[in-house]
This record gives structure tokens, sequence and C-alpha cells, in this order.
């Protein structure tokens, strides 16, 4: 079907509005129009009633451009009771840009899926390099704290994943331009071998709703349905190459179905509803919450060069296995060569015991695969990855770091030990700093002020504060700072020490050097 690119495009939708605009439309292309009701158009999709309602009414309201989608007219029997309504979607114009989308994609995917889905045929199409950055920018929330805002890139890619999973797409890893994936979009998924049969089946082809050709698409043998006779084509009728799309109901028979045995019997197929793609698809990703998709698939360049830690590589999960291999891909895009990034991974790898490695894939990606050295792209951890040669940017920057250490540690006094001969008394070393005794109880106390000769220790200071605190102390004047060296200073002495604050922390650091 042709779909409006506005439509695909525009945050303004929300994604069920694009499911359920492929299914009216396909519907709508019967001379009648589209009668169906809205739960049979919610049962063809697969989603709930209030959903299909909400895409519809998003349709007949006016966009962002004042552009209407989708008309809606009601009508009733002839004996007064409602049925369903009648509605078409606009034609469009001839300038007017479009993509073309299966009608089975809408009813086989989910609404997310199917926008994602065609994001990526426009974009093979028209030839344009596409990335999931550029996937998830044209994918928004629509719901939520998070409403009005694109996706994330993770987030898009487990949506081409799925679609991969379901293949509708193809993705060739890396195949693009700069390193990009390629997406291939399919207008019917490709054959797919049945493991419990072992034959080829075809997913896109109804396998067997119905006996023969001359049979409907009904509920029963006898009641076929004017879906069988529908025309014209709904699905790219300027393209005759192009394979039509059962989408309205046209059942193809007898040369789509590669293994008439396998057919079910038709007493197996009743109860089907008209108008659906096919009865026989893979199963639908919306209800269930586990990934059912394929495993990881890396290339073979990434492969090899993480041959020197496959083994820890095995070790990791698949999330961190995928994020490991996209930093080896972004540095092999950067110009990095295959055989640096393995000698940098094996040289790490050498110099660590495996079993000290606690966290593999960490380890990868913090300890294997960073660029170590200055910033020339050339430059292997201090050595020219060309000429093998010690990098002189980084000797500099070494011979800069230990000059700043040797600036800022302290010069240590170099002793001198003299052998001292036997019985000779050895003299007690005198303290660096002077020291006096207590005029009160006689312990040595350290003399920090030379003109504080009588200092007493401190149990008989507070002693003696606790007696003079009894009686009122005369006003004392602040001194003045005397210099930690003794040169003077102009600042007040704080309490008993004679220093003030600066003078008293550098006679203490001078004091324990």
């Amino acid at each position: 079907m042709k779909v409006p690119l506005r439509l695909v495009a525009s945050p303004h939708y929300a994604d069920v509005a694009v499911t359920v605009y492929v299914k009216i439309a396909a519907l709508a292309s019967r001379p009648e129009g589209c009668t169906a009701a809205t739960v049979t158009i919610a049962e063809y999709v697969d989603l709930s009633k209030a959903s299909v309602e909400r895409g519809m009414t998003q349709l007949t309201r006016p966009g962002l451009d004042g552009i209407v989608e989708l008309s809606s007219t009601r009508r009733s029997l002839p004996g007064g009771c409602g049925t369903s309504a009648v509605r078409r979607t606009r034609p469009l114009s001839a300038t007017e840009r479009f993509v073309w989308i299966p009608v089975a994609a809408s009813e086989d995917l989910t609404p997310r899926q199917l926008r994602a889905y065609a994001l990526i045929a426009y974009a093979q199409a028209q030839r344009i390099p596409l990335t999931e950055s550029e996937i998830a920018g044209a994918l928004h929330h629509h719901s939520g704290r998070r409403a009005g805002q694109p996706l994330t890139t993770a987030a898009a890619g487990e949506i081409v994943d799925e679609l991969e999973a379901t293949r509708w797409i193809t993705v060739e890893r890396r195949a693009g331009v700069r390193g990009r994936h390629h997406f291939v979009a399919h207008d019917i998924p490709p054959a797919t071998q049945d493991p419990a049969c072992g034959h080829m089946s075809t997913t896109g082809v109804a396998p067997s709703s119905t006996t023969g050709p001359g049979e409907g698409s009904g509920s029963s043998a006898d009641a076929g349905s004017l879906a069988n006779k529908e025309e014209p084509k709904t699905d790219r009728p300027d393209d005759e190459r192009a394979p039509s799309s059962p989408a309205v109901g046209e059942v193809p028979v007898g040369e789509g179905v590669e293994n008439p045995g396998a057919q079910l019997p038709h007493d197996e197929g009743e109860g089907r509803l008209a108008l659906r793609a096919d009865d026989h698809q893979a199963p639908s990703t919306k209800r269930n919450g586990a990934y059912g998709g394929p495993g990881l698939t890396i290339g073979d360049r990434v492969y090899a060069v993480l041959e020197p830690v496959h083994r820890l590589f095995r070790q990791t999960s698949v999330y961190m296995q995928r994020r490991i291999a996209r930093e080896v891909g972004r540095q092999l895009r950067s110009g990095i060569d295959d055989t640096r990034l393995r000698q940098r991974l094996s040289t790490r790898a050498c110099r660590t015991f495996t079993d000290e490695i606690r966290d593999p894939g960490r380890w990868i990606l913090g300890v294997g695969l960073p660029h170590w050295g200055c910033g020339i792209f050339d430059c292997e951890a201090g050595v020219l990855w060309s000429s093998g040669r010690r990098c002189s940017v980084c000797e500099e920057i070494v011979r800069d770091q230990q000059r700043a250490t040797a600036q800022s540690e302290a010069p240590i006094p170099t002793i001198v030990v003299h052998p001292t001969p036997t019985g000779t008394a050895i003299p007690r070393s005198v303290p660096a700093v002077p020291r006096s005794r207590c005029p009160e109880c006689g312990c040595a106390v350290l003399l920090l002020n030379r003109a504080e000769p009588d200092r007493k220790c401190k149990p008989c200071r507070e002693e003696h504060q606790g007696v003079a605190a009894s009686r009122p102390s005369p006003a004392v004047p602040p001194e003045v700072c005397a210099g930690w060296d003794g040169s003077g200073c102009t600042r007040p002495a704080l309490g008993s020490t004679g220093f003030c604050v600066r003078c008293r922390t550098r006679r203490m650091e001078w004091a324990a050097s």
C-alpha cells in the first residue's frame, strides 16, 4: 500500500495510526470502501479495540499541516438499525512523497516495528544510508513521562533485531557506507527452513486456509466471500513485476505452496476470518515479554581482532559482547589497523593473569581496548606504531610529571652514619626542638616559644586555669607574635603560645621535620 511519508515521519501520529492506516487503506480499495467494524479491524491487526479507535481518531483529525488522512461516514440499515461506518483514505497527490508498505506487515509486526520497517523501506528506495541512531531519532514516545522524546539508540537496535527475527528485513552488518549496517527491507519474508518437516516454507503465503481455488475464505465451506474477486490489486498496482499481496483476501494457491501435502485439512481451516494476510504466521511478539530473536552475529574482521581474548569474550553476556563488538568497530572505522588493535589486546592480556580478571567484559572494555598514550594518533602507549621509536611527547610528559613531583616533595636531609668504636659511650641525641621542664611536676615539655622558658605541662596548665577561672582575670591587651623563627611578626598572638595561627602552624611543621 502507498502510505504518505508525512504519516510515517511525523511525531504527531502515534505508531498505531500507521498500522490502522495500512489496513484500512487495503480494505478501502474496494468500490464500496472499508466497511469492516472496529472490532474486526482490531482482530486483523492483532490489537485492542481501544488502540484501533485511538489510531482512527488521529487519522480523522487534521494534522499539524491541516491534512486529514481518513474520512468516516456513518450509515444505517433500511430498518433504522445502525451498522459499521464507511471509511476511506484520502487520495495521494502526484508530487507527494510516499512509501510502499506490504499489508501483511501490518498484521505480522507491532505498530512500532511497522513504523521502523517503513523508514527502512523508504531509505532503501531512496538509497539513503541509514543508521540505528537515525531510526531512533524518527521514533518517539507517545505516552508517559517521555512523551514527545525520541527513542534511544539501544531501543532502536532492539527493534531492528526483532524485525530481523521476523525476517521482514535483513541486516548486513558493517556492509554499508563507512561501516554502517546495510538494511534490506523485503516485500514478503523470505523462505525459511521448517525444522519440523525439513522442507522450505514461505511465511508470506497462506498455507491452507482453503482447500481449492474456487472456494472462498469464509467461515464455512459453502459460504465464500467476495474478497476472492476484488479488483484492483492493492499492493503496487503500477508495478506488474511485484508479487501481489494477499492482504485483502486474495489467497495464492498452487504455485505459491511448495509442499501441498503439508496443507491443513479444510475443517481445521474453518472459522478463519476473511481479509487476513495469511493464516500461518510466526508467533506475534506483541504480548510476549521474552525476546526470542536470533543470536549475536559478529563480523569476521571484528572476530579476528578479538582473537587474543576469545576466551574472555565467550564468558561475557550477549549485551556485553555487543558493546565490545561496537567498540572494536568504532576503532576500526577511526583508522586503527587490525594488526595494531590485535597486538594491543595480546600485549595487555599477556601482562595480566586470567585468574585475576573478575569481570571479563569490563576488562576488555576498560583495559584491553582503550588507547593509551598522548594525543598523537600513531602513539601506542608511548611507542610510535609506524616506526617503533619512543614517543617524544610522552617522554616530555613523563619528565614534567617527575619534575612536578620532585618540587612538591620536601627535601630529605642526608644522614651520615659514622662507625662508633666498641666501648665508646654513645652520647644521647639532642632533640631538634629545645625542651624544658615543667616547674610544677618536672616532666619534659617542648619549648615552642623561647621567650617562655618556664612553660608548664598540659595537666598543670589545666589545673592552674581552673583555679584562675574562679576569680576575675584582669584584661590583658593582645601581644604581638614574635615570629616562628624569632624574626618578628605584626599579627596578634593567640593564647599563651605567643604565636599567631600562621606562625604556630609553621613552627609545628618545622618541629615535625
